[in-house]
C-alpha cells in the first residue's frame, strides 16, 4: 500500500540522531529520525513475520481540542498474514503527561489513534521498553543486517554445504569453521548471517553475541553438538 515515505526535510523533524541505512527487505535506503527509531526498524527488518513497510508513510490531519493538526506515522507494516498496523516510535517520557514536553506527542498520538480507529487500522506505540527489552539481539542486528547487502543474492552451493555440515544438528560457527576449513571464516560468517536473516536457520542471536559461539540450526532439529 505504502512504497515511499512522506518526504521530509531532516531539519522539520525532531530527533537528535539521523539514521540512512540499506533495507535488504525492501531493497532500498530508509532514513529514521532517532536512535529510538533506528533500534525500532532492526526489529522490523529481521522480523519473518513481517513482509514490507514503509517508514513515514502518510501524513494526516485531525482535529485536536478544536484546532486542527496534522502528522506523520514512523511507520507502515504489513505482515505475511495479510494483517497492517501504523506505528508510533516514542520514549515513554514523552507520552508522560506530567512532563511538559509530552503535550506534542499526545496530541500527535490521539489523531493518529483516532484517525487509525476511522479507517479500520491497527495502531501500536512502540518506546523503549518495548524496543529495548533485547539488547543482545539489538547488538547483533546491527552487525548482522549491514552485511546482507553482500549476498543479495545468495550463493546456492554455499548455503548446501552449510545445510548439509549442520544436518540435523544445533552447530556453532566455531565447529562450522572445522567442518568446512575450504571457507574463508568471511564468507562463512556472511553465508550464515544471511541463512538466519531469511529464516534458514534459527539461532541463539538473542541469547548471544555474534562470534564462534553462535549456534545455528534448522526447524525441527536441535541436537546438541
Amino acid at each position: 500500500m505504502y512504497e515511499q515515505p512522506v518526504i521530509t526535510k531532516r531539519s522539520t523533524r525532531y530527533g537528535s540522531n539521523y539514521w540512512h541505512v540499506f533495507s535488504p527487505k525492501l531493497q532500498r535506503m530508509v532514513h529514521f529520525f532517532s536512535d529510538l527509531e533506528y533500534e525500532h526498524w532492526l526489529l522490523v527488518e529481521a522480523d519473518q513475520t513481517v513482509k514490507r513497510f514503509c517508514e513515514q508513510p502518510v501524513r494526516i490531519e485531525g482535529l485536536y481540542e478544536g484546532a486542527k493538526v496534522s502528522s506523520i506515522f514512523d511507520m507502515w507494516i504489513e505482515r505475511v498474514d495479510g494483517s497492517q498496523s501504523f506505528i508510533e516510535v516514542k520514549y515513554t517520557q514523552e507520552l508522560d503527561p506530567r512532563n511538559q514536553r509530552s503535550e506534542r506527542s499526545i496530541r500527535q498520538t490521539t489523531i493518529q489513534r483516532k484517525w487509525c480507529v476511522q479507517n479500520n487500522f491497527n495502531y501500536e506505540i512502540k518506546t523503549e521498553k518495548d524496543i529495548r527489552v533485547n539488547q543482545i539481539l539489538l547488538d547483533n542486528l546491527r552487525v548482522l543486517i549491514p552485511t546482507i547487502k553482500n549476498q543479495l543474492i545468495p550463493n546456492e552451493i554455499d548455503r548446501h554445504q552449510i545445510l548439509k555440515a549442520v544436518g540435523s544438528h544445533r552447530m556453532s560457527i566455531r565447529h562450522l569453521r572445522t567442518e568446512l576449513p575450504h571457507f574463508l571464516p568471511s564468507r562463512l560468517n556472511e553465508t550464515i548471517f544471511n541463512m538466519i536473516y531469511f529464516g534458514v536457520f534459527y539461532s541463539n542471536i538473542d541469547q548471544t553475541l555474534l562470534g564462534l559461539d553462535t549456534e545455528v540450526w534448522i526447524h525441527g532439529s536441535q541436537e546438541n553438538t
